[in-house]
């Protein structure tokens, strides 16, 4: 985006979208995100979005989530880890998380337990707990 009218625009969408309340648009917001980007404020909008399109089905949610992580990891891995560290700190979607995690390809697993890896480094102290009962649900 260029312009504030570009913004502007932009914002709009995402309000639109919202009200529609249609969770199968996730993966295309997850594909918007970008950490080399000069308007934070949109990411934290498209970061607000998608967690309101979550309570609509969370399950599918995640799992839409879910796979577009590996397509996204390179361009948008700080809003990734976001998005990611918000779900650890919520009971239950960190365990619709780790059940629809289970349900995927290995490739995919060992992408996003690295992703969380990566989280629990930066913080241990309030993440090992959370990220360990993830591992040990995909374990069993």
């Amino acid at each position: 985006m260029r312009t504030e009218e570009e913004i502007i625009l932009f914002e709009e969408a995402l309000e639109e979208i919202a009200n529609i309340n249609d969770y199968h648009i996730i993966g295309e917001l997850i594909d918007v995100l970008e950490d080399d980007t000069e308007h934070e404020e949109v990411m934290w909008g498209l970061i607000h979005t998608i967690e309101y399109l979550y309570e609509f089905s969370p399950k599918e949610s995640l799992e839409l989530l879910i796979h577009t992580i590996p397509d996204n990891i390179e361009k948008g891995k700080e809003w990734i880890e976001l998005l990611h560290i918000r779900i650890l700190n919520h009971d239950k979607y960190r365990k619709l998380f780790a059940g629809a995690l289970k349900e995927v390809d290995a490739q995919v697993q060992e992408i996003i337990v690295n992703l969380l890896n990566d989280i629990k480094k930066e913080d241990p102290v309030r993440f090992e707990g959370k990220i360990e009962e993830i591992k040990t649900f995909l374990l069993n």
